[in-house]
């Protein structure tokens, strides 16, 4: 899910580098600039967050597979006796 999430967040770009859909000349207010820098903030959380998932994914795989290595090691040993 967290693969999924990173692919839509990178699809839709980081939002101080999405190009307007409409072009208009207007005066750039204090407001304007903090609502930038919050969804900027918003955006970096959640990929954040995103890759944190998929890394921890990784390590209880691993985990997983070290054990199955222990399991199979041991099932040998018994095997070879």
């Amino acid at each position: 899910m967290q693969t999924a999430q990173i692919q839509v967040l990178k699809k839709a770009r980081r939002p101080s580098e999405r190009v307007p859909t409409h072009v208009h000349v207007h005066e750039i207010s204090v407001a304007d600039g903090l609502e930038d820098a919050e969804a900027e903030s918003e955006y970096n959380a959640a990929l954040n967050e995103a890759i944190k998932g998929v890394q921890d994914a990784v390590i209880a795989i691993n985990e997983y597979i070290e054990e199955i290595r222990y399991e199979i090691e041991d099932i040998e040993s018994k095997d070879e006796k």
